[in-house]
């Protein structure tokens, strides 16, 4: 357990949301020697299967998990959407919360939940595992010897196949679907959602909050989402270029298999440039580091050895939970995205730079 630095008592957890994204969690949750308790989710099968796994008891009520003393942690691995009444009603119960991303369906609930968190004093978590890859934590290492940062260039193109597709005939009335599609029922929007929110919060991770944002975003006639999203960030370390893209490209990125992510960090002393894997593959795919030294005027690169994301963020969450300490990830992760997120679509709509309105 690197992250943990002292022996502690590890927290007792329960797990609300046994979809997909639980079998991420799991290796972490081992590694971290957790004691899982509960298992929630409203199809049995899921809670059972996650309830073997760490020989917890099955539910499909969370409020089960609440009301139970024995647990002090809970992690919220359901919809976004169900996010604030769940993460309301831990911090209410007096639990600690890891709460997978996005942190809400919107900036106002975002809000809501840290403030409250704050004011409990909570220690809270929104779950953005990409800052525990091993290259992102190389950068942040080397961050310092750059100097002045003149400008930064984030992008995640996902291969998404031909999201760019329009059925349309010529003359015929834009069409969209009857019901929410699946990605927004699940994640609430499109690749900004999906795929962007991680790199703004590494945004955020490496160049602090932005002050202004000029963005526009891309939804085909027949989609109910938007399949790219593109912003001019301002920020008091230079401007920053952003970019989301559901991409049909195949064979691009730096493993040739379609999944195109990068940082380029650019100081008056060198340039970083940082490569992740794709998100549920970390564990069989390598991230990578080019450091490029200007005084010196050669590249280090770093090629490090695959590892999943989740399990030292994990770990890291969990030590600090033992020890009652929120640590270096602040409560107000989050909520920082869903803002940017929201800025975004606004100025989109507007066709105009906007200033960013930070409520805390």
């Amino acid at each position: 357990m690197g992250w943990q630095e002292e022996e502690t008592v590890n927290p007792t957890i329960g797990l609300i949301g046994c979809g997909s994204i639980a079998s991420q969690h799991a290796p972490g949750l081992e590694a971290a020697g957790a004691c899982v308790k509960w298992a929630c989710d409203l199809l049995p099968a899921n809670a059972r299967k996650m309830a073997e796994r760490f020989g917890a008891e099955p539910t499909d009520d969370y409020r089960r998990i609440l009301d139970d003393p024995a647990v002090d942690t809970v992690d919220v691995m359901t919809v976004s959407s169900t996010h604030r009444e769940i993460c309301l009603a831990a911090i209410e119960a007096g639990k600690a919360v890891i709460c997978e991303k996005t942190l809400a369906e919107n900036a106002e609930d975002a809000l809501e939940i840290v403030k409250a968190a704050e004011a409990r004093g909570t220690v809270f978590y929104t779950a953005y595992m990409k800052r525990f890859l091993p290259s992102v934590r190389k950068a942040k290492e080397l961050l310092p010897e750059l100097g002045q940062i003149m400008s930064t260039h984030i992008r995640v193109h996902q291969p998404w196949g031909d999201a760019f597709a329009r059925d349309m005939k010529p003359g015929e009335q834009k069409k969209k679907p009857a019901e929410p599609s699946a990605i927004v029922r699940r994640y609430g929007g499109g690749v900004l959602v999906c795929g962007g929110s991680h790199i703004l919060d590494l945004l955020c991770l490496f160049i602090g909050r932005p002050n202004h944002v000029f963005a526009s975003m891309t939804e085909p006639s027949t989609r109910d989402h938007d399949v790219q999203a593109a912003a001019l960030f301002y920020t008091d370390n230079g401007p920053c270029l952003f970019e989301a893209l559901a991409s049909p490209l195949k064979g691009v990125g730096y493993l040739k298999d379609g999944w195109d992510e990068r940082i380029e960090l650019n100081g008056v002393n060198g340039r970083l440039d940082v490569f992740s894997p794709h998100w549920n593959q970390g564990a069989e795919k390598a991230s990578r580091l080019v450091h490029y030294d200007n005084t010196t005027k050669e590249e280090q690169v770093y090629d490090f050895d695959p590892v999943s994301a989740f399990v030292p963020e994990l770990e890291f969450f969990l030590g600090q939970i033992a020890k009652g300490e929120q640590g270096e990830q602040s409560r107000r992760t989050g909520y920082d995205v869903d803002e940017l997120i929201a800025h975004i679509e606004r100025s989109a709509a507007e066709q105009h730079s906007v200033e960013i309105n930070w409520k805390m």
